[in-house]
């Protein structure tokens, strides 16, 4: 089966694999995962409105379920959005995942998308161990 993250699926299976997430009962659940998926796009159209504009107006795709159903996306974009979905997906989790990972994933869906380095979402180990 080729792999072209062109369904939501697709985007959660790739998403797992990055998280380390493939073998049940899994750490990260499809509906925290799907809150991913739309947060990132809605943090992709943030960053590049052009992704969505012309296709979608002021509305904006969401998914609530993991199916086939096709994620609106350009081909060259779609890893990405991986990245901010694994991003958030690991900002949100209550355990002890390292920010740092997590902000090297935001850091990269960010420039990615729009060739400019981001500042961290939270603070890193460094940062705490120096306040």
């Amino acid at each position: 089966m080729p792999f072209n993250l062109d369904s939501v699926e697709s985007y959660i299976l790739d998403a797992r694999t990055i998280l380390l997430d493939r073998t049940p009962p899994y750490r990260y659940s499809d509906e925290s995962l799907l809150v991913a998926l739309n947060t990132a796009l809605l943090e992709a159209r943030r960053l590049r409105p052009d992704m969505f504009v012309y296709k979608f107006g002021d509305r904006m795709p969401s998914f609530g379920a993991v199916s086939g159903e096709h994620v609106p996306v350009e081909f060259q974009l779609r890893l990405p959005v991986v990245y901010g979905l694994v991003a958030h997906a690991m900002l949100r989790d209550e355990e002890d995942v390292p920010v740092e990972r997590a902000n090297a994933f935001l850091a990269k869906f960010q420039f990615m998308l729009t060739s400019i380095y981001a500042a961290p979402a939270a603070p890193t180990q460094s940062a705490r161990s120096t306040q």
